[in-house]
């Protein structure tokens, strides 16, 4: 129920509104009354009501004066003007001073429904303006907490505390916004905070090889922007666990190990991945890391360094291309070349001029 004050300095005037919002089926109740301003002036204070209905002309301290002060303490109180007078100077200062309508007299209940009517839609406006400013405060506090919490995560290592917030903060945007653009642009924040935080930890790693904003613009679902975010905190999490065990360095010298003595055979990295149960997008991007160049071509220097040895030994080309690993013996040759600058056997026939 809105409260309400009647000031008048009629009693009958007085008694027939309190009467007509009896009456009323309408969310109002009057607090208080008051027939001169000086006395409304307490009452108002007293009561602190939604509304007050204030006569012009009233013994004491005009109803415009009275607005005038009782606007110093409660600055969103509503305020209706009774009058029998049309003057402009009185208009105008009511407009000054925000009043929300008026009521001619005589005072019918026509007039008091309409105009408290009108009032109370826009004080249920208020209501669910301040209502959804509040979910979005309590969301936005949320998310903040959360994104701190996840900070805290990626500093101390912790793997699992970063998985668990980085959904909390998912769930909080999809709260915050329904907006399917927003909603990318607001992930992409997240993970430009969440990979700035882990590179500042892990100055080693490269941005381009986690994220990638033209990618998120592509993505035509929440689905698929959720996939995309949980897929760039996998790989977060993943080289903190790795980090934090220390593995990373364990596990790369023992795949060197293995390429070393199987750098001929057809290896992928798909097969490496799964000799030491990793990713093997993250074991790309460790290997790397830890080695200094991609895998590819890590192999690939090692089959090369392994054919100019044989080609020293004397072994012919189309035998050295099979021994490293290359059947195709074109492919070897080009290959040899766009890294040695010269042909394997132009190599050969330095070797024999010297």
């Amino acid at each position: 129920m809105y409260k309400l004050v009647v000031i008048d300095d009629e009693f009958i005037v007085v008694e027939g509104i309190k009467a007509m919002i009896a009456r009323m089926k309408l969310g109002f109740e009057v607090a208080g009354f008051a027939y001169d301003g000086i006395k409304a002036l307490e009452v108002v204070r007293e009561t602190k009501p939604d509304i007050v209905i204030t006569d012009i002309r009233i013994p004491g301290l005009d109803g415009l004066s009275l607005i005038e002060e009782a606007k110093e303490f409660l600055p969103n109180t509503a305020f209706i003007v009774i009058s029998g007078y049309t003057e402009f100077e009185y208009a105008r200062r009511a407009l000054t001073l925000g009043v929300k309508g008026y009521i001619d007299k005589p005072i019918t209940m026509e007039k008091i429904t309409g105009i408290l009517a009108s009032i109370e839609k826009e004080f249920e406006g208020q209501k669910q303006a301040i209502k959804e400013e509040q979910e979005k405060q309590t969301l936005k506090q949320a998310l903040n907490k959360h994104m701190d919490q996840l900070i805290h995560g990626i500093i101390k290592e912790s793997a699992d505390i970063v998985k668990e917030e980085a959904e909390n903060v998912l769930g909080d945007l999809q709260n915050q916004n329904n907006n399917m653009d927003e909603y990318k642009n607001e992930c992409y924040k997240f993970l430009c905070v969440s990979l700035g935080v882990f590179l500042e930890q892990k100055k080693q790693y490269e941005r381009e090889t986690l994220i990638s904003y033209k990618d998120i613009e592509e993505l035509a679902s929440f689905e698929e922007i959720n996939r995309y975010v949980r897929d760039i905190i996998l790989r977060i999490t993943e080289r903190l666990e790795v980090s934090k065990s220390g593995s990373g360095h364990r596990i790369i010298n023992q795949l060197l190990d293995y390429i070393k003595q199987h750098y001929n055979k057809d290896i992928g990295l798909n097969e490496l991945a799964d000799m030491v149960n990793m990713n093997p997008a993250y074991l790309s991007v460790l290997f790397k890391d830890e080695v200094g160049m991609s895998y590819i071509k890590y192999l690939t220097k090692q089959r090369l360094d392994h054919a100019k040895e044989l080609l020293l030994d004397g072994h012919k080309v189309m035998e050295v291309s099979e021994l490293v690993g290359y059947n195709d013996y074109h492919y070897f040759c080009n290959i040899f070349k766009k890294n040695f600058g010269q042909k394997p056997n132009e190599f050969k026939g330095c070797i024999r001029k010297k």
